[in-house]
């Protein structure tokens, strides 16, 4: 796993079916944002060469991935923010993504005289 150097939501991880997944907890905690599999040149089948280790680089929107059988490749990652945010909006980014919901009676109280 890692996380995204630019974006304090986000970070990705690979698994042993050869799957590499970006998540962004702002977005979705749930489900990620994008889920690839390398596929065959020929017959367009996923490859499952097992992924052991997954980078993003600090200047360019791409993440490194290693597998087991000792290759790396590079992916472009398109439609995930990369670029610079204050220190402000990182933490209250991260913050709001890892905020506990209150659903105490007082909460729903609350919430119900506002509307």
């Amino acid at each position: 796993m890692s996380w995204s150097p630019n974006t304090s939501s986000v970070f990705a991880s690979v698994a042993n079916d050869g799957r590499i997944e970006i998540w962004d907890l702002s977005r979705d905690s749930l489900a990620p944002q994008l889920d690839q599999w390398d596929k065959d040149p020929v017959t367009g089948q996923d490859i499952n060469t097992p992924k052991t280790v997954v980078r993003f680089m600090k200047t360019s929107p791409v993440i490194l991935a290693g597998t087991t059988d000792g290759k790396v490749s590079v992916y472009r990652t398109r439609g995930l923010e990369h670029g610079p945010v204050s220190d402000e909006d990182q933490q209250y980014r991260i913050m709001s993504c890892i905020a506990k919901d209150d659903f105490t009676k007082a909460k729903q109280e609350e919430e119900a005289a506002t509307q």
